[in-house]
Protein backbone atom coordinates (compact mmCIF):
# COMPACT_ATOMS: atom_id res chain seq x y z
CA UNK A 1 0.00 0.00 0.00
CA UNK A 2 1.57 3.16 -0.89
CA UNK A 3 1.83 5.79 1.74
CA UNK A 4 -0.58 8.51 2.21
CA UNK A 5 0.31 12.00 3.66
CA UNK A 6 -1.76 13.38 6.76
CA UNK A 7 -2.82 16.11 4.24
CA UNK A 8 -4.40 13.28 2.22
CA UNK A 9 -6.29 11.41 4.79
CA UNK A 10 -7.55 15.17 5.87
CA UNK A 11 -8.64 16.05 2.66
CA UNK A 12 -10.91 12.51 2.08
CA UNK A 13 -12.58 12.82 5.34
CA UNK A 14 -13.37 16.18 4.82
CA UNK A 15 -14.85 14.96 0.90
CA UNK A 16 -16.54 12.17 2.98
CA UNK A 17 -17.99 14.63 5.33
CA UNK A 18 -19.64 16.59 3.06
CA UNK A 19 -20.82 13.92 1.02
CA UNK A 20 -22.79 12.54 4.16
CA UNK A 21 -24.01 15.88 5.09
CA UNK A 22 -25.14 16.71 1.72
CA UNK A 23 -26.84 13.28 1.20
CA UNK A 24 -28.79 13.82 4.41
CA UNK A 25 -29.79 17.06 2.76
CA UNK A 26 -31.12 15.57 -0.42
CA UNK A 27 -32.94 12.60 1.43
CA UNK A 28 -34.62 15.35 3.96
CA UNK A 29 -35.79 17.20 1.10
CA UNK A 30 -37.21 14.68 -0.72
CA UNK A 31 -39.56 13.65 2.40
CA UNK A 32 -40.22 17.38 2.72
CA UNK A 33 -41.04 17.69 -1.00
CA UNK A 34 -43.15 13.89 -1.19
CA UNK A 35 -44.81 13.05 -4.29
CA UNK A 36 -43.36 16.11 -6.36
CA UNK A 37 -39.60 14.59 -5.76
CA UNK A 38 -40.62 12.47 -8.58
CA UNK A 39 -40.89 15.56 -11.26
CA UNK A 40 -36.72 15.62 -10.81
CA UNK A 41 -34.38 13.19 -12.87
CA UNK A 42 -32.05 11.30 -11.79
CA UNK A 43 -29.49 13.74 -13.52
CA UNK A 44 -31.45 16.84 -12.01
CA UNK A 45 -30.60 14.97 -8.49
CA UNK A 46 -27.17 14.37 -8.63
CA UNK A 47 -26.42 17.55 -10.11
CA UNK A 48 -28.16 19.26 -6.95
CA UNK A 49 -26.21 17.14 -4.54
CA UNK A 50 -23.06 18.76 -6.60
CA UNK A 51 -24.36 22.02 -6.27
CA UNK A 52 -25.34 21.14 -2.71
CA UNK A 53 -21.57 20.69 -2.17
CA UNK A 54 -19.96 23.13 -3.71
CA UNK A 55 -22.03 25.54 -1.35
CA UNK A 56 -21.82 23.38 1.55
CA UNK A 57 -18.08 24.72 1.48
CA UNK A 58 -19.49 28.31 1.94
CA UNK A 59 -21.50 27.88 4.81
CA UNK A 60 -20.44 27.42 8.06
CA UNK A 61 -21.32 23.85 10.06
CA UNK A 62 -23.12 25.83 12.86
CA UNK A 63 -25.42 27.57 10.14
CA UNK A 64 -25.46 24.23 7.77
CA UNK A 65 -27.34 22.08 10.67
CA UNK A 66 -29.38 25.05 10.69
CA UNK A 67 -30.80 24.89 7.36
CA UNK A 68 -34.60 22.81 7.74
CA UNK A 69 -33.97 20.80 4.36
CA UNK A 70 -37.57 19.63 4.13
CA UNK A 71 -38.79 22.74 4.29
CA UNK A 72 -37.43 23.32 0.79
CA UNK A 73 -40.28 23.49 -1.68
CA UNK A 74 -40.02 22.70 -5.15
CA UNK A 75 -39.52 25.70 -6.75
CA UNK A 76 -36.44 26.22 -4.60
CA UNK A 77 -34.77 23.10 -5.77
CA UNK A 78 -35.81 24.62 -9.32
CA UNK A 79 -33.82 27.96 -8.71
CA UNK A 80 -30.61 25.97 -7.45
CA UNK A 81 -30.81 23.69 -10.36
CA UNK A 82 -31.06 27.05 -12.46
CA UNK A 83 -27.44 27.76 -11.21
CA UNK A 84 -26.36 24.75 -12.65
CA UNK A 85 -26.37 25.00 -16.36
CA UNK A 86 -22.52 23.62 -17.62
CA UNK A 87 -21.86 22.34 -13.67
CA UNK A 88 -20.97 18.35 -13.89
CA UNK A 89 -17.90 16.21 -12.99
CA UNK A 90 -14.64 18.53 -12.55
CA UNK A 91 -17.17 22.07 -13.66
CA UNK A 92 -17.86 23.45 -10.55
CA UNK A 93 -21.09 26.04 -10.51
CA UNK A 94 -19.31 29.75 -10.46
CA UNK A 95 -18.96 30.88 -7.29
CA UNK A 96 -21.72 33.91 -8.04
CA UNK A 97 -23.94 31.23 -8.07
CA UNK A 98 -23.03 29.53 -5.06
CA UNK A 99 -23.55 32.95 -3.28
CA UNK A 100 -27.19 32.88 -4.97
CA UNK A 101 -27.50 29.10 -4.00
CA UNK A 102 -26.35 30.21 -0.28
CA UNK A 103 -28.84 32.97 0.04
CA UNK A 104 -31.94 30.36 -1.01
CA UNK A 105 -31.18 27.65 1.96
CA UNK A 106 -30.65 30.16 4.07
CA UNK A 107 -33.84 31.91 3.53
CA UNK A 108 -35.40 28.07 4.15
CA UNK A 109 -37.81 28.74 6.70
Amino acid sequence: MPDVTQAEIGRRMYHVHREKLVEEAIKQIQQGLGAEWKSFSEDEILLLGHLLQCTWNTIDQKIWNKITFASVRKNDVQKILSYGKGVGPGKNPDPAAVVEIKKILLAVK
